[in-house]
């Protein structure tokens, strides 16, 4: 990460860290590989109890534009991305989840991206996870912005894909970052990308230039899953559908979508039940 040449972009990378000293490094090292000159690293340590803190510390002292912040308690990973996001100055933001290393042009790639589409709000790339892209394709040339919600809306597939993509500073800004929901921080993400959508067009890099990593330690293998979690997240992303102005008509189809998918597989569970006892 060398210094700003020109007038390029100032690129920020928003680390929200949490006792991942067993694989921080790699993802640290992606960065600091990164082809494009204008980038900062943030890491924003939240009161990790193991060797996080050690290893950050002397990454920062080995590498210019790395700022280490430790939060003084646990903030959790929603609270700690928002505080990120209220420190970082720049013109474009990512996260840089701990445990998903990047290709050496992911930043670059992606600021091209920005560039060519003024009025999208984020550029994002496929993931590879255990050697195979995962792939989003729903929001491609979309730029009706309740047709964007509609696709968002669908359960299951790969809506996580552009969280792991770059964002417009202003963006952020102007969501005032993510927001927990009656259930927590489950899957905390979607609603965050669904109000994403609603200020402008996504653009998808057809390359796989992340690597997801699935640990046993991440948020997605701990949390449960259960019915409260998806309930919660649920009425998340119907509070952003009732607060984005769309006409009552094209509101309550919206809804249609968030409820009628799972609505339809606990029928399809109970009647599979009820036949098996019969």
């Amino acid at each position: 990460m060398s210094a700003c040449e020109g007038a390029s972009p100032r690129v920020v990378a928003c680390m929200p860290a949490w006792n991942s000293d067993k694989f921080i490094k790699e993802t640290l090292e992606s960065i600091a590989a990164q082809t494009y000159a204008n980038l900062e690293l943030l890491i924003s340590d939240d009161a990790s109890s193991d060797r996080t803190a050690e290893i950050c510390q002397e990454f920062a002292r080995t590498h210019a534009r790395v700022r280490y912040v430790r939060q003084p308690k646990r903030l959790g990973w929603i609270g700690n991305v928002n505080s990120l996001l209220r420190i970082a100055e720049g013109d474009y933001f990512f996260f840089a989840f701990h445990d998903d290393p990047l290709k050496p042009t992911y930043v670059e790639r992606l600021v091209e991206a920005l560039e060519r589409h003024p009025s999208a709000v984020l550029a994002f790339t496929d993931v590879e996870v255990h050697g195979t892209p995962r792939v989003f394709t729903a929001l491609d040339g979309i730029k009706d912005r309740a047709e964007r919600v509609r696709r968002m809306l669908r359960w299951g597939g790969e809506w996580w894909v552009p969280n792991r993509g770059l964002f417009r500073a202003g963006a952020a800004r102007a969501l005032c970052g993510m927001r927990r929901h009656i259930a927590g921080e489950f899957a905390g993400d979607w609603p965050w990308l669904l109000r994403l959508s609603l200020l402008g067009q996504f653009v998808r890099v057809p390359e796989a230039l992340v690597k997801k990593v699935w640990l046993k330690e991440g948020l997605t293998r701990v949390w449960r899953h259960n019915t409260w979690q998806k309930f919660g997240v649920s009425l998340a992303c119907a509070s952003v559908i009732r607060k984005a102005g769309f006409p009552l008509s094209e509101e309550l189809e919206l809804y249609s979508h968030l409820v009628l998918p799972p609505a339809k597989r606990i029928w399809w569970r109970l009647h599979r039940h009820v036949k098996g006892l019969s």
